[in-house]
């Protein structure tokens, strides 16, 4: 269990006085923007924050921490106060090109630039020289970006949310175009440096985004394009996306391929944090995986039932427990505390991984109509935990999910009409308007649909733990040369509340390789796999585990047009006729993590 977990209001009115706070108390902050020159000599906007007494900045050296941002650093101001209080000059950076910072901004090309800034902070007067980094999603990736480049003042870092490959994380999971890097190209472009020239163009995105977003991701590519004609860079980053819908050499540059370079990135001491429903979930994961077996410093990861941006006690329709609620910048400073100040930790664990396994509550509402999903922090040396044992669940005609291999039984069919996708609801990807994390599977937009086919154990007789990653093995087939299919995992309460867990998506044609693409011969059998992604949960005696299958999660994810045509460049659509089969040679099951004693 961890020692102690500090809600956000509690972290910042104690932050002086929790243990690892800095020797010397500082009662507020001083801040001053500088344009810190680059290699190139392009100045970036960066709010310096200094240890101060009485408004005043107090003599002396300190440690450093740096977080590049593309969002706006005067929205971290926050962190930046709590952190300048626990001892630490803090640096809070505008991206090349966006807000105050000079130059054109390419996403996610920021290592050399992260590496000038981590040398200049290094240099200055009130810098000890030892500079760690700090931040999540985007600026997670800066971070990984600058350590390929090995920064000599570099001695630390904490990330946030940062996946191992953009394209499998957001852009492409599963061969799939998500709908989650499409809005946020739209975002880059209405909140753009152009879009002071443009506001009208920018409005309209920001008015598509929150009133008609469906209809637009409904469009073919090339018409959806049209409402960027007045942000050429973010046009082309749109177009790119399309070229480039297998994982070829665009996906595996080091901005947006952190899997392939390991090897090149600086051993310094790193945090991982991330959520059981954040879309970088799985590639933080193996980031701090493959770094912990490849270097020699110290590396942590802590996974809480968190969407994408850590610290809430509710997730979705769930509350989870006071024990949740989390503070970024504690933490950050808490890492810190310990890596560079020798300090014991305050709230991280002293072993390697802290999760929190949801589950066992009594599935109450509270007075917020949360439903109490409950859970608690267990700790391990590895992840998966030690103990775990892959089971096979397979399905089976009559809609059952259970361990006993299928005799001879007749497949499941449903019809694939791409103009009316099954809607999203829950889960991992947040895109807005679509609810987010746990929610019930059980309702009005889902129930009764023919092309959702739904297979559940019976009640189980004790509690079953599945802690790490969950994957579906489908035989298949379609009358289409392309098709998708998804899958979701879920915990059915006695109720009938259907908690989504996990769930994932194929294109077919990326069966074999996310590189090289392979049509469908129509009517013929494959074996195909779904990635799920991972969690930790307890299921209660009563409940049911349950999987449903599909061929779409709209908005959440682009409709198969079922054509074979180009992935970006579709010109219309078909219904496909699906079948999954589950008889004694061709399976289709579920692999499933269980825990030995839950």
């Amino acid at each position: 269990m961890p020692r102690g977990l500090l809600s956000a209001l509690t972290a910042i009115a104690t932050a002086s006085l929790l243990p690892g706070a800095s020797r010397e108390s500082f009662d507020s902050f001083s801040q001053r923007t500088e344009m810190v020159p680059m290699r190139d000599g392009v100045k970036l906007s960066s709010d310096v924050y200094l240890p101060a007494k009485g408004g005043q900045p107090v003599a002396g050296k300190f440690p450093v921490l740096v977080e590049r941002t593309p969002y706006s650093g005067k929205g971290r101001r926050r962190s930046a106060d709590l952190l300048a209080r626990r001892g630490y000059a803090v640096i809070i950076q505008d991206c090349r090109g966006r807000y105050a910072s000079e130059g054109k901004f390419t996403p996610f090309e920021d290592g050399p630039d992260g590496y000038d800034t981590i040398e200049w902070a290094a240099m200055q007067p009130w810098s000890d020289g030892r500079v760690g980094t700090f931040g999540g999603s985007y600026t997670g990736m800066d971070q990984y970006y600058a350590s390929m480049l090995r920064p000599p003042h570099l001695v630390g870092m904490f990330v946030q949310m940062a996946g191992s490959s953009l394209y499998d994380s957001v852009s492409y999971p599963g061969g799939t175009p998500n709908e989650a890097w499409m809005v946020w190209l739209l975002r880059d472009a209405s909140t753009s440096q152009r879009a002071a020239q443009h506001k009208e163009a920018a409005a309209a995105i920001d008015q598509m985004i929150r009133t008609n977003l469906s209809q637009w991701m409904k469009q073919p590519p090339t018409e959806r394009e049209k409402i960027l004609s007045e942000f050429p860079d973010q046009r082309e980053a749109f177009r790119d996306s399309y070229r480039h819908a297998s994982l070829d050499t665009f996906w595996k540059a080091r901005r947006f391929y952190t899997a392939g370079y390991y090897e090149e990135m600086k051993d310094v001491p790193m945090m991982f944090v991330t959520g059981w429903y954040d879309q970088f979930m799985d590639g933080t994961i193996e980031v701090f995986s493959a770094l912990s077996r490849m270097q020699k410093t110290e590396k942590k990861l802590m996974v809480g039932p968190w969407p994408h941006g850590i610290g809430t006690d509710t997730c979705g329709n769930a509350t989870f427990g006071a024990g949740t609620t989390e503070d970024q910048a504690a933490l950050v400073a808490d890492w810190f505390d310990h890596v560079l100040r020798q300090v014991p930790f305050a709230l991280i664990s002293d072993e390697t991984v802290q999760t929190f396994r949801m589950g066992g509550g009594n599935a109450a509402r509270d007075q917020r109509g949360k439903l109490n999903v409950g859970g608690g922090w267990h700790t391990s040396p590895t992840w998966p935990p030690p103990g775990i044992r892959q089971a096979r669940y397979y399905i089976h005609g009559d809609g059952s999910l259970n361990t006993a291999i299928p005799a001879n039984e007749e497949a499941s069919r449903y019809e694939f009409d791409p103009a009316n996708p099954v809607p999203s609801l829950g889960g991992r990807y947040q895109i807005p308007g679509v609810p987010p994390c746990v929610q019930n599977q059980n309702t009005g937009r889902l129930d009764k649909r023919p092309d959702i086919l739904s297979y559940s154990s019976a009640p189980l007789d004790t509690r079953v733990e599945l802690s790490g990653r969950i994957r579906a093995s489908l035989a298949i087939s379609s009358d289409a040369p392309d098709t998708d299919f998804t899958a979701k995992l879920m915990d059915v309460f006695p109720d009938g509340y259907a908690s989504i867990l996990a769930d994932g998506e194929l294109r077919v044609r990326y069966r074999n390789s996310l590189e090289k693409p392979e049509l469908m011969k129509p009517g013929e059998v494959y074996q195909v796999a779904i990635d799920l992604g991972s969690t930790s949960t307890l299921f209660g005696a009563g409940h049911r585990i349950r999987v449903d299958i599909s061929s779409s999660n709209f908005p959440k994810f682009e409709p198969n047009p079922n054509t074979g045509e180009a992935v970006g460049a579709w010109t219309h659509l078909v219904k496909a006729h699906n079948v999954v089969y589950h008889d004694a040679k061709r399976l289709t099951y579920i692999d499933l993590p269980l825990a030995a004693t839950p």
